[in-house]
């Protein structure tokens, strides 16, 4: 039987996968983020809410955020209670996340990173998935990673979505020197059971951006959006995946 599962053939080994995510990744509209930094407090508002779901299903203690950038999901999870700590890949951009949360930040990917079994009783992954050339490696290690219970919180990029099916090539997530793997409900949902993960669950995320963003990879012309708005942005109800499991 064919899982259904779509990616990048060939795939990179994760040491080539891995160097794409250097410190300018975040501010390279061509290969990442058009601007993470300045866009922080539209990322912060959805991490908000998405943490708030996490922490009325029941989710609490040790969080580590997988992919953490510069820190705003960390700082959102101090708010709300949990004791975060971050996985960046990125040297200077980790320092950064550690030194504005004042939270432990780990440089490395998930592939180098020692991660001690059952020292956390939540991870957070949110858009970063798709990037991984061995998705289903790296799920068993958060898992290994859990406490018995404990609760992982994924992002991706829906590709079984109306907006995916929609613009079709146009998609502004089909990025295949970046996005790896691509999931639809059913697929990441089976992706999550084989890593040995129950109670598989998916609640409600919005995709976050800023008008700034919107104006760059769109055909409204960048001087429609004054520069006071650039860093603003919106939740889009359409684009995302969030999916909520639980290591046994």
């Amino acid at each position: 039987m064919r899982c259904g599962l779509v990616r990048v053939d060939p795939l990179p080994s994760a040491p080539e996968a891995a160097q794409l995510y250097d410190d300018a990744y975040f501010r390279d509209p061509v290969r990442g983020y058009v601007d993470y930094v300045g866009d922080d407090a539209v990322y912060r508002h959805e991490f908000r809410r998405r943490l708030r779901t996490l922490r009325a299903a029941g989710a609490h203690g040790r969080l580590l955020d997988v992919g953490c950038a510069t820190g705003a999901l960390l700082l959102e999870a101090a708010s709300l209670g949990f004791v975060p700590s971050g996985l960046e890949p990125a040297p200077a951009t980790a320092r950064s996340a550690a030194e504005r949360s004042g939270c432990p930040v780990a440089v490395g990917t998930l592939g180098d990173a020692l991660l001690a079994p059952n020292s956390y009783d939540t991870v957070t992954a949110f858009d970063v998935l798709e990037h991984m050339p061995d998705v289903g490696h790296a799920l068993r290690r958060l898992r290994a990673a859990l406490a018995p219970g404990g609760w992982l919180a994924v992002t991706v990029p829906d590709f079984g979505g109306v907006s995916a099916r929609l613009a079709g090539a146009r998609w502004p997530f089909l990025t295949p020197w970046e996005h790896l793997v691509y999931f639809t409900r059913r697929t990441l949902r089976g992706t999550l059971a084989t890593a040995g993960f129950v109670s598989i669950t998916f609640a409600t995320a919005r995709t976050p951006v800023s008008w700034g963003t919107l104006a760059l990879k769109s055909p409204l012309p960048a001087a429609c959006v004054p520069e006071a708005w650039r860093h603003r942005g919106v939740g889009l109800p359409a684009g995302t995946l969030f999916a909520l499991a639980r290591a046994p």
